[in-house]
């Protein structure tokens, strides 16, 4: 059933920012109608007019929202929005996965073996795939799900957690839609729980992925061959701070070489001082280390549950936004020379929703959108 864009509200926010930051953003805010439980969020052309689109997991509603950009940072929900998208969707890749030149989603349906992948027509619109959804054999079931050309160049692959026994899984993909099951499985970490990403972290041209281990305090960097092999980085797992359970990938010192903002698992943090947003420098080999600096607190942010990058002030320097579900309020860490990152906070309707960072209208500045799981709605936060 087609849910229409609602309104909720419309208002300015001024933020007062400690520290060198040039200028302080101000935030025009409107809410747009979801469907029941939004959380992830992810960012998309989806209907090919070069304008940001957005696609909403709504996990207690068991569906997805497509909501479509007009480019001035209005959005209008897609043909038959909310979409079908299987048991609690916690996760979105979005890639082309039948060749067709059109984007598609995978899904990764929380407390089920299954991953949902919904084929899209270029206008907005998707459909399920041939097979899906797919029992992907995870054990117990899957949290997270990244996409890349692991096993070559003619089709996209997929991975997953299979976190009950600290692997992932790689399902090679079939080119049209479809994966092929079983995948091959890769020891990682101590329960690698919520997230996995990819990103070229050797500059081979192959895509690597980042696992955020939960009960060892590390994420696992496993490097691509481009042949479907996966082999761990030398140095591998590195030290990531406490309870590390969701994973940014941005270059905060600008060298050219992937880095990681790491958010811990709030509630199995034991010492209060641990509470801080780590972030881990790639050398560009596969390799990290702490940035130098002292990491953000995390203080006065109470379940801190999803974290994206993007420059919110136009000053070139990366920025880290981190939702805060039991405070509902987003923290906000400005970058500056140096990797000094300064806060902000600003309150959200919140719960436990996500957080993403784009630029919603093309003025070079990225704007935030946050789900509120409570309230079945997404809040655009556009930066004046």
């Amino acid at each position: 059933m087609r849910l229409p864009p609602i309104v909720l509200a419309l208002t300015c926010l001024g933020l007062a920012i400690a520290g060198p930051t040039d200028r302080a953003p101000r935030f025009q805010q409107v809410s747009i109608h979801t469907d029941k439980g939004p959380g992830f969020i992810a960012i998309a052309d989806v209907n090919h007019d070069g304008n940001t689109d957005l696609i909403v997991a709504n996990a207690e509603g068991g569906s997805v929202s497509v909501l479509l950009g007009d480019g001035k940072g209005h959005f209008q929900s897609a043909r038959g929005s909310p979409i079908s998208a299987g048991h609690l969707p916690n996760d979105i890749a979005v890639v082309d996965m039948n060749g067709d030149g059109n984007l598609d989603l995978v899904i990764a349906n929380h407390q089920s073996p299954y991953l949902t992948i919904l084929l899209g027509d270029g206008k907005g619109v998707f459909q399920p795939a041939p097979g899906s959804p797919v029992d992907v054999h995870s054990n117990p079931h899957p949290h997270g799900v990244a996409a890349g050309f692991f096993s070559g160049k003619e089709r996209l692959d997929v991975v997953t957690d299979s976190w009950g026994n600290n692997q992932i899984e790689l399902l090679e993909g079939d080119g049209k839609g479809g994966l092929r099951t079983p995948g091959r499985f890769f020891q990682v970490g101590h329960r690698p729980y919520e997230r996995l990403r990819s990103a070229d972290f050797n500059h081979d041209g192959n895509p690597d992925v980042v696992t955020t281990n939960l009960d060892d305090d590390t994420v696992t960097i496993l490097l691509g061959d481009g042949k479907g092999g996966l082999q761990e980085a030398t140095g591998s797992p590195f030290a990531a701070g406490a309870k590390p359970w969701q994973v940014a990938i941005d270059d905060f010192d600008r060298d050219g070489n992937a880095d990681l903002a790491i958010i811990p698992y709030e509630r199995d943090v034991t010492d209060s001082r641990r509470l801080v947003v780590t972030i881990l420098l790639g050398n560009g080999k596969g390799g990290f280390t702490p940035m130098r600096t002292q990491s953000p607190s995390l203080e006065g942010c109470h379940g801190p549950n999803s974290i994206a990058t993007g420059d919110m002030n136009g000053d070139s320097y990366r920025d880290v936004v981190v939702s805060c579900a039991e405070s509902r309020n987003l923290a906000i860490f400005y970058g500056h020379a140096g990797n000094v990152l300064t806060r902000s906070n600003i309150p959200v309707a919140g719960g436990w929703g996500g957080v993403a960072v784009a630029d919603l209208n093309g003025d070079g500045r990225a704007d935030l959108i946050t789900a509120n799981h409570d309230n079945e709605s997404v809040t655009i936060y556009l930066s004046k």
